[in-house]
């Protein structure tokens, strides 16, 4: 279930019986402590890892399997993955687990991958959201219902996500990359599977299956955040350590890739205007000390702007970008190199040239300038990854996947240990034509194959076995996600050019510093036809200064662990920073830099076209991006004069190619500035120091161009349905909306965000949509409904979206109009309402967790004057809603006739 986050509510089941065996309860073994992750293990094979932050206000649980598609055997491609999706189904003892999940609220997903699956909920901190998590998990893990019922409706969904991945060339090239350059290993094999196999697989194959690799002993459950480490250890023993270790012994997988024997090459023709090319090489698995110069090496290779290949291709204009992909895997893997090709270039001639470049790669001299670039870079990621505790936690799941967590730790040691002999070794070693796939086969004698080092589960144990780790951290202090809290940590100040700030003194993990700039620029008549100009304008404000070249810059950054990104929307620059304590002086003197002496080079204008031209020439024939497009166009049809006019894909094109440097020179000097501006920093920083260095960066950075907001037009929408046909399209999708006037400050909004909620967006796959086609049909992967109120204007929207297998579109079509109807003729119920009143206040105390909320919520109050205070009262407007009100919201606001929808997919498929 990729690509699935829910939010929503608590509701706390009683009356539900734990599950007893005959195992004695035990307390979980103490292990040992590796910077911050205390490792546990029970007597049946568990392994458990708490990660404790005092910092957050939420808490995840993470368990992980050490199955994935690489177990897979003949006729079983797929089931890893249709597993877990039936995992979210009901269990023996708790019934419908997507109901309380949906309840609970927070988020909640599961993935699968090569070697493991996970499962994982992110919910508020407390005692009994820590207790229901491990208690679902524990009954999961062994008494999930595997119906037959429930198989049938899942085959569907499951084959739409693998058409939706059909649609996606880039998806599509990984994927037989893969499966051409290996030939044995199930490395080779797609995750999601085999359409045939998944349609065909019965209930009782998928639970010996389960049986088999859903036990403790091949389990790593992982608890992170805020939570009390006394009580996770009492549940883990009331809930996993009764379970019986299994009898069967699992054995693991044993299957080694053979050394290629030549170069490989495959074509795939596909409707699509994107030309991409796809190299693999055979390299090593990720407990290997190779990995770590390998990843260096792909840092030294592609970097932009320092990249050897980025230099030769993509500064040369041969090929539009290039990007790698390098899975952490537990057997020797393949890292997965992309180029993106213009289309009004020669793919054959391109392709020669990128063979060229790849063969000098083993015969390169790398300098030591180029691995201590490579390593700030990649040390800076992976500081980074740790001091996100959450998401830490769940990015473990590869680690455990590849074997072991600790190897974690290994591979950050081993980049820092990473020597210039190291860089060319590896270099030498993997990067053969007859260790690649990208051609035909040619028979050469005398080859020198490469053989990768495999690692046995006894020499990964002997690998980590006495590894200790670094000293701990300092950790974090408290920190109570609430408005009441938020407001007295606050700080707020004003720039001498009239630019507002706040301050929210948080202590974040590894002293991290985190801020976000909302800058608003220009008027109707400056900005008209600029919109081209404006996108190029940000995009290009780190590629150069008077005082530092673009390679400098991004090198002065990556050694801070540090970011700065910059974009445009409609009347908005944003700027965001995200660095360390230490280094928020110089990082704010890279972003005046920035403000005050940008160069705009000629040739990093051209390559920022043909870069974002090339990836909308890849949506010219997507059905996602092509409705979207449409029903855009189609709702708000502004004439071309104004800042909102929505252009198609081509002219975007089109424009883009026409933007000169002048026109982005004067967009920079005459209506960029800040003087309208606001902007909020997160972390613990001295607001002295703090507010002198926002007066240096953003103080005298003032337009000359006065802002005037602009308002957009209401336009009423009125019922049109449009087919769009894209051939050779596995996938379709279906888009709507429906326009009314609102803002956020109407009476009515709570009622109508919480009529949405039911409808559409609530719950883990509860509301009425998602349950009717998803659930109960099982014609569409991925449905729901959103609505868009803004702060400062009416003009406001009802909006769903639903992806398809073309053959479904009327059945689709038919749901969706019949669940509207329904709802607008008889309403909701009262049970429903208080379901997602519960599961909409669970998602409110949830955002509060996340610092880009903290910040958004204090930028809104800086730009707009919208109370702090107005996020309480919203979820207790919510809480105080009547059932009639609700109803007579949707009623007033939703009307079928005035919903406009686009289905765009090849709708001539039979």
């Amino acid at each position: 279930m990729k690509n699935l986050l829910f939010g929503t509510a608590v509701l706390f089941l009683t009356g539900i019986t734990t599950p007893v065996f005959s195992q004695k309860a035990e307390t979980p073994k103490f292990v040992g402590n590796i910077e911050g992750i205390k490792e546990y293990s029970l007597n049946n094979g568990m392994k458990v890892l708490l990660i404790p932050d005092a910092s957050q206000s939420n808490m995840v649980v993470n368990i992980i399997y050490n199955v994935g598609s690489k177990d897979e055997g003949y006729g079983e491609k797929g089931m890893a993955h249709l597993l877990e999706h039936m995992l979210f189904k009901s269990t023996k003892n708790l019934g419908d687990i997507k109901k309380q999940l949906s309840d609970k609220g927070g988020q909640a997903n599961g993935t699968t991958w090569y070697d493991r699956t996970n499962y994982f909920e992110i919910f508020p901190s407390n005692e009994e959201n820590l207790k229901w998590s491990l208690q679902m998990e524990a009954d999961r893990m062994i008494n999930a219902t595997i119906l037959q019922s429930d198989l049938d409706k899942e085959f569907s969904v499951v084959r739409n996500e693998f058409e939706i991945g059909e649609n996606d060339p880039t998806r599509v090239m990984i994927q037989n990359v893969f499966s051409n350059g290996y030939t044995w290993h199930n490395y080779g094999n797609s995750t999601i599977g085999s359409k045939e196999d998944i349609e065909r697989v019965k209930a009782p194959t998928l639970r010996k299956f389960y049986e088999k690799y859903y036990q403790p002993d091949n389990a790593t459950l992982i608890i992170a955040g805020k939570f009390d480490e006394n009580n996770a250890l009492k549940y883990i023993s009331e809930y996993f350590s009764v379970l019986p270790k299994p009898a069967r012994e699992l054995g693991g997988t044993y299957t080694v890739e053979p050394a290629q024997n030549g170069e490989k090459y495959f074509e795939i023709k596909r409707n699509n205007d994107k030309q991409i090319i796809a190299v693999g090489y055979h390299t090593s698995a990720y407990a290997d000390k190779d990995y770590a110069a390998l990843a260096a090496l792909y840092e030294i290779l592609t970097s932009d702007p320092s990249g050897y290949l980025y230099k030769s291709l993509v500064e040369t204009q041969k090929v539009s970008a290039i990007w790698t992909f390098n899975p952490a895997l537990r057997d020797p893997g393949m890292v997965y190199f992309n180029f993106d090709v213009s289309k009004d270039k020669n793919l054959d001639e391109i392709t020669k040239l990128v063979r060229t470049e790849l063969d000098q790669i083993s015969s390169m001299k790398f300098t030591q300038e180029d691995l201590t670039r490579a390593k700030s870079k990649l040390v800076k990621g992976i500081e980074n990854k740790k001091n996100n505790t959450i998401n830490y936690a769940i990015g473990l799941t590869e680690i455990v996947g590849a074997g072991n967590y600790k190897l974690n730790f290994l591979y950050r040691d081993n980049v820092e240990n990473l020597k210039l002999e190291d860089i060319n070794r590896v270099a030498l070693k993997y990067f053969k034509n007859n260790n690649r796939t990208i051609g035909v086969f040619r028979p050469s004698p005398n080859e020198e194959r490469v053989f990768p080092t495999e690692f046995r589960d006894n020499q990964l144990a002997d690998l980590v076995k006495d590894y200790k780790g670094r000293a701990l951290e300092k950790e974090p202090a408290p920190f109570e996600a609430s408005i009441a809290n938020i407001k007295k940590n606050l700080t707020e100040g004003k720039l001498s050019n009239g630019m507002k700030y706040g301050l929210i003194n948080k202590e974040l993990k590894g002293d991290k510093i985190q801020g976000t700039f909302r800058l608003r620029i220009g008027n109707e008549k400056d900005l008209q036809g600029k919109e081209a100009v404006a996108g190029m304008a940000a995009s290009l404000l780190k590629s150069g200064t008077k005082t530092r070249k673009k390679e400098q810059i991004q090198d002065d950054l990556d050694q801070m662990k540090s970011s700065v990104y910059a974009y445009v929307y409609e009347q908005n620059l944003i700027i965001g920073i995200n660095t360390y304590k230490q280094y928020y002086p110089k990082v704010m003197a890279i972003v005046q830099d920035m403000l005050s002496n940008a160069t705009f080079p000629e040739n990093e204008l051209t390559k920022t076209i043909t870069e974002t031209n090339t990836q909308l020439e890849g949506q010219l024939k997507d059905p996602r991006a092509i409705a979207n497009n449409e029903l855009q166009r189609m709702a708000s049809p502004y004439p071309k004069t104004s800042i909102f006019y929505i252009a198609p894909l081509q002219e975007q094109i089109d424009k883009n190619k026409k933007v000169t440097r002048a026109q982005v020179v004067d967009f920079y000097q005459n209506i960029m500035g800040a003087s309208d501006g606001a902007g909020t920093l997160i972390g613990a920083i001295d607001s002295k120091l703090a507010s002198s260095e926002l007066e240096k960066t953003f103080g005298k950075f003032t337009a000359k161009s006065k802002f005037v907001e602009v308002k957009p037009t209401f336009f009423d929408t009125k019922k049109q349905d449009k087919n769009i046909i894209t051939p050779d399209k596995e996938n379709a999708v279906a888009l709507g909306t429906s326009s009314f006037k609102m803002t956020q400050d109407n009476p009515d909004y709570p009622a109508l965000v919480m009529a949405n909620e039911i409808l559409g967006s609530g719950g883990f796959l509860s509301a009425r949509l998602p349950m009717r086609l998803r659930e109960k049909d099982g014609i569409s992967y991925g449905v729901g409904s959103y609505l868009n109120v803004p702060i400062t204007n009416d003009v406001a929207s009802w909006n769903y979206y639903a992806f398809l297998n073309p053959t479904k579109r009327d059945a689709v079509e038919a749901a969706v109009k019949e669940e509207v109807n329904k709802a607008l003729a008889s309403g909701f119920t009262q049970q429903e309402l208080d379901s997602n009143k519960q599961s909409y206040g669970n998602q409110r105390t949830t955002s509060l967790g996340s610092d880009n909320t903290l910040m958004n919520l204090v930028n809104n109050n800086l730009l707009y004057g919208v109370p702090l205070e107005r996020f309480d009262e919203q979820n207790l407007k919510v809480q105080n809603l009547k059932l009639s009100e609700v109803n007579a919201a949707l009623k007033k606001y939703l009307s079928e006739n005035n919903i406009i929808s686009v289905f765009a997919g090849d709708f001539n498929k039979k």
